[in-house]
């Protein structure tokens, strides 16, 4: 994926020249739509072209309904005139934005709501053209596509998205597709599906003070682990008032975490309850015996003697986790990466990793990107010429949003203002690139949110057996995956 090329130039003193030649040529507005593509075998380069109609829509707007919800609210789509070069991401997306005003004569523009699923609903039973494409939350855009209100993307009918692009996520393009339809994507053209990923955030002083190895060394050779976890966060522990209870803003913890950390190594021990088969049809499959092994050991990693729930802290989730890790309160902190960005103005030195494996022999780390990362999509009351116009805007903002904004969500707001220092690079390129899928988790499927009671069973607080919550889940994932199924059918029959 591209957001790996980038991080990894911005990591070398190469920085300026090697973004400059990404998608859109030079910064005096060559608009030839190219990008160099090292491969992995670090063989001659290839070009990588966008390939879209060479089409100009003179006077014609591009609306996205985008995300009006607090901090997760849409930044990536529209940035009027007024914005400056100090305002990196805001300043990113207008000049992005206007390569495709001076190319093809589209003005982007964006209406931000609330409530997504209703404006969606409205729109596709009498259109208005209000909006042609949509930015949601992974959790709405799963919606959208069981209630048939977005096209298929991987249809024939689309001609010019192409999802093999380094431009857009590939992964998670062949990972959340099912039936081998996929409604929804993310790449270049988003930064809220990076921010939603889950990461571990380490304090370097703490863990000078516990003579902990170079971490970072560590994750390369392999040999970050969930063992390791629980060793080093019950080295740094310091009760510093001696009540036996440790304190957010007073004592220095092991781990500061939330709830959705518990989810996080599950994924990262590469448990996940949906596989797909060559038909690329999900079915219901876990791993009893490595998922209660996750367990045993994520109880002790959560122990209150060496750990802190920023949940259970009455300041607030979001308050609390800033001040005990900014603040210097605890060795690591497991959030998602739009925390590094929360965190940027506490006087705190601080490095990335991802979440441990469960073992060495484990064949990789796995991320977590949580439902409320940002997807596109495209409504189904959009048809005919408009419906080309889209696909091909889409495409060439995905491929001009390399040299601009993920240039900038990189090279300011993770790794210049966030993570302070060259190495976190290649860790957050690692996240990214390692995100693991689970449409059990992101389509919901199963009553009672059976993707979230498998993850409680690592919680000490639960005395839930993993076998016996299986036995609860089998059959209403199974059932799930049978409606979620239906729906899609109706989808082909409808279109």
């Amino acid at each position: 994926m591209l957001k790996r090329i980038i991080c990894a130039l911005l990591a070398s003193v190469m920085i300026t020249a090697a973004l400059a030649s990404c998608a859109n040529g030079s910064e005096s507005g060559d608009e030839s739509g190219t990008r160099p593509q090292t491969d992995t075998n670090n063989e001659e380069n290839t070009l990588e072209v966008l390939d879209i109609p060479d089409t100009r829509y003179n006077n014609t707007e591009l609306c996205f309904l985008t995300r009006d919800e607090g901090s997760w609210s849409t930044v990536e789509i529209f940035a009027d005139s007024n914005t400056t070069s100090s305002d990196n991401i805001s300043y990113a997306v207008f000049e992005r934005n206007d390569r495709i005003l001076q190319k093809y004569g589209v003005s982007i523009k964006e209406y931000a709501v609330s409530d997504s699923y209703t404006a969606v609903t409205n729109e596709v039973a009498a259109p208005s053209g209000d909006f042609l494409a949509i930015v949601s939350n992974v959790s709405s855009a799963t919606s959208f596509a069981t209630s048939n209100y977005i096209w298929d993307l991987n249809s024939d009918q689309f001609d010019y998205i192409d999802l093999n692009k380094s431009w857009w996520d590939t992964d998670m393009a062949k990972n959340l597709s099912v039936n081998e339809m996929l409604f929804f994507a993310t790449g270049d053209l988003m930064t809220l599906d990076n921010d939603a990923t889950f990461a571990i955030m380490f304090n370097k002083s703490l863990a000078t003070d516990s003579q902990l190895p170079n971490l970072y060394e560590l994750v390369d050779n392999g040999q970050w682990t969930m063992d390791k976890l629980l060793d080093f966060e019950q080295r740094s522990v310091q009760d510093k008032n001696g009540d036996g209870s440790l304190s957010y803003d007073s004592d220095i913890c092991g781990f500061a975490y939330t709830q959705d950390v518990a989810p996080c190594l599950l994924i990262a021990g590469g448990i996940t309850l949906c596989q797909k088969d060559e038909e690329d049809i999900p079915f219901y499959e876990l791993n009893i015996e490595r998922t209660q092994d996750i367990a045993d050991i994520c109880k002790q990693i959560f122990s209150a003697e060496y750990t802190i729930n920023m949940n259970e802290v009455s300041v607030g989730v979001e308050e609390a986790g800033k001040k005990c890790f900014g603040e210097n309160h605890a060795l690591f902190f497991g959030e998602c990466l739009q925390c590094v960005t929360r965190v940027r103005g506490y006087d705190v030195d601080f490095g990335i990793l991802p979440f441990p494996k469960f073992n060495q022999q484990q064949d990789g780390y796995h991320s977590l990107m949580h439902a409320t990362a940002s997807m596109v999509s495209i409504p189904k009351s959009v048809t005919n010429d408009d419906l080309l116009m889209v696909e091909c805007m889409l495409e060439a903002m995905a491929c001009y949003s390399v040299d601009t904004l993920t240039k900038q969500y990189y090279e300011i707001n993770l790794k210049t203002k966030g993570a302070k220092d060259v190495e976190s690079g290649p860790m957050i390129d690692m996240i990214l690139e390692n995100r693991a899928c689970d449409l059990a988790y992101y389509y919901n499927l199963g009553s009672n949110n059976a993707f979230a009671n498998i993850a409680s069973c690592l919680l000490p607080t639960n005395n839930s057996s993993v076998a016996s919550e299986n036995t609860r889940a089998l059959k209403s994932v199974k059932n799930g995956i049978t409606s979620l199924l239906k729906k899609l059918e109706k989808y082909n029959a409808a279109t």
